[in-house]
């Protein structure tokens, strides 16, 4: 992404499209639509673009087969191409086109977040106070355990940019539409209800840093300053699970935390009856690899839990003092 891969110069706007026009055409009668939608699509960009890095596919995993690819880079006059991680990049006559491997479940939704340049991170922006992350996979609630810092989950709570807009508080058919330039966007983005300009004019942490990798987020940031916003004195706050149940009432997000805090009672009960430290207590001679091999050994059975759910205290102890040691425990 971003022509970096090649190092080619960036194509002047006119260029670019002719380039597009030939991909496009060879798009829709490799890959048609099909019943349940399309195969592929091109992020939308803004109409006062002056040039262009690369050009993005969003190509359907499926459909991404070896005579696929060989019959696209054949009509294209592709001969060097490079892979690097879920990205088919393509010379393109001095051009980098990139072929970009998605779940087809996925597709629109990367499309939808791709789209408008930076707009899809200046939407999952507004939607972090919400505990929600708006990507490329879509609309999803982040969940942690207050107690533990490893433990984390996300729910999808939609796949659909529409959702995510009805959230920040804008009006969806804008996006729909299409915009004439890149400042209306601004200018559209930042009359969402939900909107902050603190991120952008007093940056920092993680998004402090990905606006200074991000032109897109610079100039958006240099667009508030332009049109008089102040940064707020306070980060916005989190909202309450209420907020996100009411504007999310299909998405099955209260039943995923109930499931959720029934598996963290679960799991408290399982820790207060086995762990590795109660293994140390019982079998102090172990320590180091051999512990680690007594462990795996220990807990390999595939029911090990539910057998640990049904057991006593007792019963577990007394299986921990009497299962052998690993083999290797004496050397």
């Amino acid at each position: 992404m971003g022509g970096q891969l090649f190092h080619f110069p960036r194509l002047p706007r006119a260029e670019y499209l002719r380039r597009e026009g030939q991909v496009r055409a060879v798009l829709h009668e490799l890959l048609p639509d099909t019943p349940a939608g399309p195969q592929w699509f091109i992020p939308l960009y803004h109409a006062d673009k002056p040039d262009f890095g690369d050009l993005d596919v969003l190509v359907s995993r499926d459909a991404l087969t070896a005579p696929f690819l060989a019959e696209f880079r054949a009509r294209l006059g592709i001969t060097q191409t490079r892979y690097v991680k879920g990205i088919e990049s393509h010379d393109f006559g001095g051009f980098q086109l990139d072929l970009m491997a998605t779940p087809p479940a996925e597709l629109r939704t990367r499309f939808e977040f791709m789209s408008w340049g930076d707009l899809g991170n200046i939407l999952g922006r507004m939607m972090r106070p919400l505990g929600l992350k708006w990507g490329e996979s879509g609309l999803l609630y982040v969940y942690r355990r207050p107690d533990e810092a490893h433990y984390l989950r996300t729910y999808t709570v939609s796949l659909s940019i529409d959702d995510v807009m009805q959230a920040a508080g804008l009006d969806a058919a804008h996006w729909h539409a299409g915009f004439e330039n890149e400042a209306a966007m601004f200018a559209w983005a930042a009359g969402a209800s939900r909107f902050s300009a603190r991120p952008y004019l007093s940056p920092e942490g993680d998004f402090g840093r990905r606006i200074l990798e991000r032109p897109g987020l610079q100039r958006f940031a240099e667009f508030l300053e332009r049109a008089g916003w102040v940064a707020p004195a306070q980060r916005e706050p989190n909202q309450p699970l209420e907020v996100l149940f009411e504007l999310f009432p299909q998405s099955g997000l209260a039943d995923f935390l109930e499931a959720e805090a029934a598996a963290a009672k679960r799991d408290e009960v399982r820790r207060s009856k086995f762990s590795g430290r109660l293994v140390m207590e019982l079998r102090p001679e172990l320590s180091g690899k051999v512990l680690g091999a007594f462990m795996q050994a220990f807990t390999a059975r595939p029911d090990f839990w539910d057998w640990v759910d049904a057991a006593t205290t007792d019963e577990i102890t007394d299986r921990i003092r009497a299962a052998p040691a690993p083999l290797n425990s004496q050397t």
